[in-house]
């Protein structure tokens, strides 16, 4: 086995992970001082368990072995080292070639360790590694400075080496665990025998005490099964009780059905025959509200004849008033057309003319042509003056006549221009009134339509009120028969509620009996029963009822004389038994103990007067009640069951520990009873008082909903008369927008013509104002022409007088034909304007007819509307008299549907007093049946407390008896037998035998144990034996090489090594002698440093040269040797590596020269320390990582 690998990450300077590998032979670790070369075998020491930081050269904390940070790096959260052995000759007892152990440590303090990566502890490390001599406690691992600690330490301290170096520690462990577990069973033996004793002084007594728990138990068992019997002879005849009064119940329950399905029958009659009486009822009203309908209907045609007949004389007004303005127009018309004929006439006249003068024209131009022809010999300036004075003349003239054409056409436009102008006013103003006409229509038509809606919302409102009213009222009328059914259920049940409470139904015979004894004067002193003297606090009566359980029919009375008097009346009367309070007598009962929070006393529960309070207090104040029974059960282990504790619905936990509950009758009890009268009492007045408001609420349904009837109707003819006037309206409407359109259209044109008119007459008098101009610019030339000519032709007056005559001449005629053809143009004009006059009034004639046929016919359709609605309204009238018929028939038949209803409603109430009758009985006998199964209960309850038998249970214990008197003699007997035994301690048979089976048992644990001692004495013994053949075998050998390589290193002298104490072998000191050659010495302190090192290191090598370990390391060592003795150090140590791998740490060049591996550490960075293998035989570095 050799070291492998050894895997630093984190330790001390090391915070990056580094693997180093070692081989066989010697590997050395050099480096300068501080580098970090001693925390590899730190690390090596600490991954094989060491747990003293001390050992580790830290300041005493574990966390010290983590990386703690440099400037330039921060600190390692863990430290860890994994140490890798070659395990093939399998000397560490693992099925694994490789054994790897790890161990990791965290700041937090949590550590880890491995093996072969597995989870294991310190301990399965500590035992793979016992005698292989690298463990954390053998002598592998040779620490700094520590080599001389060997010859420095005292005899006893120097022992664990050599026993570690001899082999047995191995056998020191196992007899260190042997002499614990001799410890613990000799601390367990003599436990046991205390307690054995213990035993043995009770087994005698409760031998004792046992049998006369067996007596007793015999005698128990006998008492139980009469007893038993008794209570299931009890129970029987309680059982036959409540059977009876169940067929009783059923009988009386089937009278009940009976009854009760006749009253539902005759009800249901009685209600059909109310719904066909309303039905006819409401058919009624019906016809009522058609009859009010059509008579507001006949009132409305009414209303609506007088409106046709209006608008029917409005019609006719302007029927009339269009046949004047049709008459009117026709004259008018008339007017036109003569004035039409005479325009033509004109036009004519006027054409005539202007032929004529254009012949004339045609004339005078031959002469001056002629004249003209005369004048051809002239010299050329004349003929060109004459030609120039021509032309000028021509244009002159032409000028002129264009000129007069233009002022006259200006004239003729300005002379209409006022006539068409106001035309066109004419037609605006009547236009502006038909628009104004209009407008008013038209506000008048959104004033009816605004109206119209209003009056529909209106009338839409009240439908919305009157259905809303209808749906109140019946409601009302549901809500006020409901209350009246409700009122009516619980009088009857409060009636049968009084009637019980009046005959004490639910009490016991006996309690009736003494109640009518004392009500009849022949008891004094009886005050009543506990439930009528106690008022119980609201929802609790059933926890209370539950409390009281029988005793809440214990009769209170005055005195103990009073109490016998009324067991005498009962013992007289053979009316069974009862149990009496008197007030002078009970004392009261006090609850001893903390009461828990959730808890209440029963006594805090009810209310009485203050001279009852020991009853109370007897009765209810040792009995705690509480919400439910996980409370209860909580509240009675907390009081140790001494207390009996009762749930708010009837639960019970009993004194002692057994527990009774189940269903419960809530009608059952008394408290109960009288609640419920209270409740039903206060539920019937405030049914009264609702029934009465809601009588009042239906009448005021009823009246509200008939107003908003009448309202409805009037709103409805309302709306009918405002839709006829907005009919006629419309009608008007239309005919005002007709005649506006008509209107505007003539204005429009009227308008136009004025315009072209007067755009005209500024046309031509513009044209006029240019030939003015033109004509005087002509004069003048001819003027100048003419005075140019004259000069020329003096002698040719009389010639040009005459040309000048002809040319003017021949220009008057020219303007006067122009004035002609002017006036017949403007004829022309005036005939289109009156044939457009005529067609407008043709138009116009066309459109006043057509409005009076339209009124004509409207007319007509008025007339026929006054009929049909006269019509309808005598239509609607016999239709009144055909309703009133039917209603008068409805009438009838509802009184006959009433009288049945009566009828039927009083064989309903009938079967409703035998029902109710029935229900009292049935209720009766609900008391006593439930008061039957109360007792029952109670026995059953009492039987369970006493016995934890159920009934069933309980038939199966009974045991055969003569008769009841016998039997109770048999259970007084057993009883007294009972006593006599005295003071019994039930508990002991089991006791006993618990006891005897313990000290059987004890006493056979005493004799393993002693036996277990005795193998353990034995094991010490024979461990110690083999220790001593060992230890003295291995110590002899290691005596021999110590002296041998002593002479050896110290090139002679003498040593050896001897037990302080020959006869203690396992516990004696061992002595260490030398003599360097040449000394005597007497004391080890008398050898210098180097020589005690050497010592050392020779028994060093002398216990490897006996017990050679796998692996050494070896921290400087030889720092203490001079140069010669690191050489002999180093030559032996190279001889000695064949059987083991030594790593040396170490400064002195002769061990360097003897390893065949050096490891250098160094600092290249402050803190952190860093790898390089040199390989002596390849000479080659490497640095590790």
């Amino acid at each position: 086995m050799v070291l492998k690998e050894l895997e630093v990450q984190g330790f001390k300077s090391f915070p990056d992970k580094v693997k180093i590998t070692f081989d066989r032979g010697v590997t050395g670790v050099v480096g300068p001082n501080g580098s970090g070369k001693s925390n590899l075998s730190d690390a090596i020491r600490w991954v094989l368990g060491e747990t003293s930081s001390r050992q580790l050269r830290s300041a005493g904390k574990m966390e010290d072995v983590i990386f703690g940070g440099t400037r330039r790096r921060g600190a390692m959260g863990y430290a860890s080292v994994r140490l890798t052995l070659d395990n093939a000759d399998h000397a560490l007892d693992l099925d694994a070639a490789e054994v790897t152990i790890g161990r990791r440590y965290y700041r937090s303090g949590e550590s880890e360790y491995t093996i072969n990566g597995q989870a294991c502890r310190l301990k399965d490390v500590y035992e793979l590694l016992l005698d292989t001599g690298i463990g954390r406690d053998g002598y592998s691992i040779i620490g700094q400075g520590r080599i001389a600690e060997i010859v420095a330490a005292k005899g006893s301290e120097r022992r664990e080496i050599f026993e570690d170096a001899c082999g047995i520690a191995k056998y020191r462990y196992r007899r260190t665990e042997a002499e614990h577990r001799l410890d613990a069973a000799q601390a367990n033996l003599e436990r046991l025998r205390d307690i054995l004793a213990e035993l043995e002084g009770r087994v005698a007594p409760l031998a004792k005490e046992a049998e006369k728990a067996r007596a007793y138990l015999d005698l128990a068992a006998r008492r139980k099964g009469l007893e038993v019997t008794l209570w299931v002879e009890n129970i029987r005849a309680a059982r036959a009780a409540m059977q009876q009064l169940q067929r009783d119940y059923e009988t009386a329950q089937a009278a009940y059905e009976r009854w009760d399905s006749q009253d539902k029958t005759s009800q249901q009659e009685a209600e059909e025959i109310r719904m066909q009486a309303q039905r006819l009822t409401v058919e009624i009203e019906r016809l009522n509200g058609d009859i009010r309908s059509i008579t507001a209907e006949i009132s409305g045609s009414d209303s609506r004849i007088a409106v046709l007949e209006n608008d029917r004389d409005h019609a006719r007004q302007s029927a009339r008033t269009l046949q004047d303005e049709l008459a009117q127009g026709q004259t008018d018309r008339e007017a036109a057309a003569a004035e039409l004929e005479r325009q033509k006439a004109a036009a004519a006249e006027m054409d005539r003319q202007a032929s004529a003068l254009a012949a004339e024209i045609e004339a005078l131009e031959g002469q001056l042509a002629q004249l003209q022809s005369r004048t051809d010999a002239a010299s050329a300036r004349q003929a060109e003056l004459r030609a120039d004075l021509a032309g000028a003349t021509s244009r002159e003239t032409a000028a002129r006549v264009q000129e007069a054409a233009a002022r006259a056409a200006a004239g003729s436009a300005r002379g209409r221009l006022p006539e068409v102008r106001a035309g066109a006013e004419a037609e605006q103003a009547r236009l502006a009134e038909l628009q104004a006409n209009l407008a008013d229509t038209r506000k008048y038509l959104d004033m009816l339509a605004g109206s119209e809606r209003q009056l529909a919302n209106v009338r839409a409102g009240l439908a919305l009120k009157l259905a809303n009213r209808k749906k109140a009222l019946d409601a009302a009328s549901a809500a006020e028969a409901e209350l009246n059914r409700t009122r009516d259920a619980a009088a009857q049940r409060l009636a049968v509620l009084q009637e019980l409470e009046k005959n004490m139904e639910g009490y016991q015979h006996s309690v009736r009996a003494v109640m009518q004894a004392a009500a009849g004067g022949r008891l004094r002193g009886v005050i009543g029963p506990v439930s009528s003297i106690l008022t119980v606090e609201a929802g609790c009566e059933l926890a209370v009822e539950t409390a009281l359980g029988a005793a809440m029919q214990n009769i209170v009375v005055e005195n103990e004389a009073a109490a016998k008097a009324g067991i005498a009346l009962l013992r007289r009367e053979n009316a069974g038994r009862a149990t009496f309070l008197p007030l002078d007598t009970v004392q009261p009962g006090l609850f001893r103990g903390e009461l828990p929070l959730s808890a209440r006393l029963a006594s805090s529960l009810v209310r009485a007067d203050a001279r009852y309070q020991n009853i109370v207090s007897n009765l209810l104040g040792r009995i705690v009640v509480v919400e439910d029974i996980h409370a209860a059960a909580r509240v009675a282990k907390e009081l140790h069951y001494r207390n009996r504790v009762v749930t708010m619905d009837g639960q019970v936990v009993n004194a002692g520990g057994s527990f009774t509950g189940g269903s419960v009758q809530r009608s059952a009890g008394l408290f109960t009873r009288r609640q419920e009268i209270r409740e039903l009492q206060d539920k019937i007045a405030g049914l009264a008082r609702d029934c009465t408001a809601a009588r009042l609420r239906t009448a005021q349904c009823k009246s509200q909903a008939d107003a908003m009837s009448a309202q409805l109707t009037a709103a409805e003819g309302e709306e009918r008369t405002a839709a006829d006037d907005r009919v006629r309206a419309e009608a008007e409407g239309k005919r005002l927008e007709q005649a506006a359109a008509q209107a505007e259209q003539t204005a429009r044109q009227r308008a136009a013509e004025a315009d072209a008119l007067a755009a005209e007459a500024e046309k031509q008098e513009q044209a006029a104002a240019e030939a003015a101009a033109l004509r005087a610019s002509l004069e003048a030339r001819a003027g100048q022409v003419t005075a140019e000519l004259a000069r020329l032709t003096e002698g040719g007056d009389s010639f040009a007088a005459r040309q000048t005559q002809l040319s003017e001449a021949v220009a008057q005629k020219r303007l006067d034909q122009l004035a002609r053809q002017k006036d017949a143009e403007l004829c022309r004009s005036r005939v289109a304007d009156w044939e457009q006059r005529l067609a407008d009034a043709g138009a116009h004639q066309d459109s006043l007819q057509e409005s009076i046929r339209a009124l004509q016919a409207k007319d007509a359709e008025i007339a026929r509307a006054i009929q049909d609605v006269k019509d309808e309204t005598e239509r609607s009238r016999a239709a009144v008299r055909e309703k009133e018929a039917a209603i008068r028939a409805a009438a009838d038949r509802r009184m006959e549907r009433q009288a049945a209803e009566t009828k039927a409603q009083a064989a309903a109430r009938t079967a409703a007093e035998n029902r109710e009758e029935a229900g009292r009985e049935m209720a009766r006998l609900s008391e006593r049946k439930s008061a039957a199964e109360g007792e029952y209960d109670q026995l059953a309850a009492k039987l369970w407390d006493e016995y934890q038998l159920t009934p069933t249970d309980a038939a199966r214990c009974c045991v055969a008896y003569d008769s009841m008197a016998a039997l109770r003699a048999q259970v007084a007997e057993v009883r007294s037998k009972m006593r006599a035994l005295g003071s019994v301690n039930v508990g002991a048979v089991e006791e006993y035998q618990e006891v005897r089976g313990r000290y059987e048992t004890l006493k056979t644990q005493v004799e393993d144990v002693e036996e277990s001692k005795a193998r353990l004495i034995r094991m010490i013994g024979e461990l110690n034996g083999q220790m001593r053949d060992i230890f003295s075998r291995n110590f002899a050998a290691i005596n021999t090489q110590f002296g041998r390589i002593f002479a050896e290193l110290f090139g002679g002298g003498e040593a050896s090594l001897s037990l302080e104490d020959e006869s203690d072998v396992l516990g004696s000191g061992i002595e260490i002698k030398v003599s360097p050659p040449g000394k005597v010495i007497k004391n080890l302190e008398a050898l210098s440093g180097g020589e005690r090192a050497l010592v050392a290191i020779s028994i060093y090598f002398a216990i490897l040269a006996v017990n050679p370990s796998p692996f050494c390391i070896l921290d400087e060592i030889e720092a203490a040797l001079d140069d010669a003795n690191v050489v002999r150090f180093a030559q032996y140590l190279r001889r000695i590596s064949g059987k083991t791998q030594f790593i040396v740490i170490t400064h002195r060049r002769g061990t360097m020269e003897a390893a065949d591996v050096l490891y250098g550490v160094t600092m290249q960075e402050d803190g952190i320390s860093k790898l390089l293998k040199l390989d002596l035989d390849q000479v080659d570095a490497t640095l590790v990582s």
